[in-house]
């Protein structure tokens, strides 16, 4: 993005800082008010519900998405109308500019508010691993080795009553959109909705982001291979379906459901990775977007049309492969 376009972004930035959610006064090192969990009902309340994940600092293949999407137009800015974008999660870390892709996500949260629109950014495990230990954190180095570069202090991103810090200290630790499930991870634990609201709520208002709900082996964040067995995605489904589900949304593992550099979905559609492997250490895959055009779908317990839209700005049906 041209220096035009990154000022742009910056500026609006600036104007959200008083915006975002916050639970303490500038400077003060209690955690921002967060819910632990993201519900929306009625997803037929927005023209489509876009979701993307992975990013991992891939500043300028996540903007040519963005474009491809229609999602923002040549300055940066909101152009989606009332769609709803969810990020599943992991824009922290390995790619060469993380700085501006947490902030185009700042900025355009409160760009698309204005529009009808909604960016829900939900926790990854490397959001979550930061928030739990920032000055050690193994999977935060690149993070802090970029902030120091750009002489950034730590406490931006960690200190409620910064804009960049009320960011990340609000993130969920998942979504609900009509019978779907939008998670980093996609193991959803084997409880009802409502349980899980409970513990990620009381594990995130604590901040307590070393939880075993958040980052446990078998956790909504850190969870993998669970996809890999017949059996497994039959327990995962099982799971849904008991906590009032249909499909779930995940990101984590780039080769999840043994398909790379691309999204895929379950012969039975209930199991979507998008994943695409963006980073360098994953392949630099270019990413994708995908779509669910059509949310009233999302209400019911039935497979939903979805759509992957690359960078060319080419959509095509996500189907079984």
């Amino acid at each position: 993005m041209n220096i035009f376009r990154r000022s742009f972004v910056r500026f609006t930035l600036v104007l959200l800082t008083a915006a975002l959610p916050c639970a303490a006064a500038k400077n003060s090192s209690s955690p921002a008010a967060n819910p632990g969990t993201v519900e929306i009902s009625s997803p037929s309340d927005f023209g489509r519900v876009a979701v993307i994940s992975d990013i991992h600092g891939m500043y300028g293949p996540l903007v040519s998405l963005l474009r491809a999407g229609n999602i923002i137009n040549e300055t940066g800015g909101w152009s989606a109308g009332k769609t709803l974008l969810i990020v599943t999660g992991d824009s922290l870390d390995k790619g060469d500019n993380i700085v501006d892709t947490l902030d185009l996500w700042i900025a355009l949260s409160g760009q698309a508010a204005a529009y009808g629109g909604r960016v829900i950014h939900l926790l990854g495990n490397h959001e979550a691993e930061f928030l739990s230990d920032p000055k050690n954190s193994r999977k935060a180095k690149v993070f802090r080795e970029e902030l120091k570069k750009k002489d950034i202090p730590l406490k931006e991103y960690t200190r409620p009553g910064h804009a960049r810090a009320d960011f990340l200290l609000a993130m969920p630790a998942a979504a609900k959109v009509g019978k779907w499930l939008f998670c980093h991870a996609g193991l959803m634990p084997a409880m009802t909705w409502e349980g899980l609201s409970l513990k990620a709520g009381k594990a995130l208002g604590a901040g307590n982001y070393s939880a075993p709900i958040l980052l446990g082996g078998d956790s909504i964040l850190e969870a993998k291979d669970w996809w890999d067995s017949p059996a497994g995605r039959q327990e995962l489904e099982a799971r849904l379906t008991a906590a009032g589900l249909y499909g779930v949304v995940f990101g984590h593992q780039p080769k999840a459901l043994n398909v790379e550099g691309a999204s895929a979905v379950t012969a039975d559609r209930r199991i979507v990775k998008i994943d695409n492997g963006m980073p360098p250490e994953a392949g630099r895959h270019p990413g994708s977007l995908l779509v669910f055009p059509a949310p009233a779908e999302m209400e019911k317990a039935e497979p939903a049309s979805m759509e992957i839209i690359t960078q060319s700005g080419t959509a095509a049906p996500l189907l079984p492969r």
